[in-house]
């Protein structure tokens, strides 16, 4: 058996790995890779180019989705375009990536950049769909059986046990370890393994105590109300939206609080999922007590009306979406705060905005009054969570994947040095599973 590594290899983006087995292969997530809007100068803005992973020519026996983040998820309808190949995935996937499938088919349409499908093929993946639910091993050929685990990450993603070929596989895709507002982390009660493939995001450095990183956002954005100022969130739209929704009703937050962009259709596809909370109740009424805004005009009304309030909205890079409207009719006020709760990418908007304190809008270069700071609220496993799931699951060999080319190299070296096998594949490399 052999892993082709067909992205995510020594990357963070654009997921895919297929598993060659002796007679059948299995696809592991399809995903793209958006790297940063380039700007040559102030007056001149060049779209974002989109990474896809490498094409596939052996036939596919199945494919497996992770979860529904675009770096997993995006390039998946593109498989469509000929064979209907059988998609194993859960319900909840299925739902927030068609809102990520059809926001690229958006995007491209108004940018004109080929993204690698048509609606037809959006159409042919959810007819070709299949779900399985967490525990509940299914026989997916003679030879070929999955079973899903709850992941902890965000709302239906799985770690995906293969067992083919007599081999024992687990594929992480992307994992939570610790309780977070929401979710109570990935499920400990896995079997041991012949191979890990896991994600290795993290595998640096620990986080920091996340109760601390809550206390201090909150403090800062209490700090930021009392001073008459309004507080920017930008935020991812499927999980950090939703986790700063709770956050917000966990503190008793009590100024207006509203969400806008993509992040109102994936909470209200969240909400749908009462299992995967650990409070469904209190996440119920945090969301029942927010605002969506719908539309211009609202946004309008909220900077003229110019009170203490809270703006969840996208892009959590800053590289498009309501939030760059935002900052640029809210960010002249000294007394208004622009807040980051995710990873930054080098050379995105909000990592320019954060090291250099400038970003650009409608391609002109602007730099805010507004104060901005930055909080780590990570939805992966750390170094140390990383190594307990290794050691819980005890492979034989550990394929490092997802992660910055040092950070795979780093934690594969760790790995050896504890008498464990492992790799870090680049992509395009074909690794020995036998």
């Amino acid at each position: 058996m052999k892993l082709h590594c067909l992205g995510a290899g020594q990357e963070v983006g654009r997921s895919a790995l297929l598993l060659k087995g002796k007679n059948e292969n299995i696809l592991l997530d399809y995903g793209l890779k958006l790297n940063p809007t380039t700007h040559v100068k102030a007056d001149m803005e060049l779209p974002a180019k989109t990474e896809h992973p490498k094409a596939i020519k052996e036939p596919l026996a199945g494919i497996i989705l992770s979860h529904a983040h675009l770096d997993h998820s995006g390039a998946i309808p593109s498989l469509y375009k000929e064979a209907n190949v059988p998609l194993f995935l859960t319900e909840a996937t299925l739902e927030l990536s068609n809102l990520l499938w059809k926001d690229t088919l958006k995007i491209a349409k108004l940018t004109g950049e080929d993204c690698g499908f048509k609606p037809q093929q959006v159409d042919d993946t959810n007819n070709s769909a299949f779900y399985i639910d967490y525990r509940v091993p299914v026989q997916i050929s003679p030879n070929i059986k999955i079973t899903f685990f709850d992941a902890g990450h965000i709302v239906g993603s799985v770690m995906a046990l293969i067992e083919m070929d007599k081999k024992k596989i687990l594929y992480t895709g992307d994992f939570r370890a610790t309780e977070s507002q929401m979710f109570r982390g990935y499920d400990r009660k896995l079997p041991q393994v012949d191979i890990l493939i896991t994600e290795t995001t993290y595998a640096d450095a620990p986080h920091k105590n996340r109760k601390e990183q809550e206390k201090l956002l909150v403090d800062e954005i209490r700090e930021t109300l009392d001073n008459r100022g309004i507080v920017i969130l930008p935020a991812f739209a499927i999980e950090r939206s939703q986790e700063l929704v709770s956050i917000l009703d966990r503190y008793n937050i009590k100024v207006p609080v509203y969400l806008d962009g993509m992040a109102k259709k994936a909470t209200t596809i969240f909400a749908q999922y009462p299992n995967q909370f650990v409070e469904y109740a209190r996440f119920k009424k945090a969301v029942d007590r927010i605002e969506f805004i719908k539309n211009q005009k609202k946004r309008e009304k909220i900077v003229a009306t110019n009170t203490p309030c809270i703006i969840i909205t996208t892009a959590g890079m800053l590289e498009g979406g309501p939030v760059l409207g935002y900052i640029r009719d809210l960010g002249d006020d000294p007394r208004n705060k622009i807040i980051l709760t995710g990873y930054q990418v080098e050379g995105t908007n909000g990592r320019r905005l954060f090291d250099k304190g400038k970003l650009y809008i409608d391609g002109k270069i602007y730099s805010p009054r507004a104060k901005v700071t930055k909080h780590s609220f990570s939805a992966h496993a750390d170094k140390l969570e990383l190594l307990e799931l290794v050691k819980k699951v005890n492979p034989k060999k550990v394929i490092c994947i997802h992660g910055d080319k040092d950070v795979t190299f780093d934690f594969k070296n760790e790995l050896k040095k504890l008498g464990i096998n492992a790799e870090n594949p680049a992509v395009g490399d074909i690794v020995d599973l036998d």
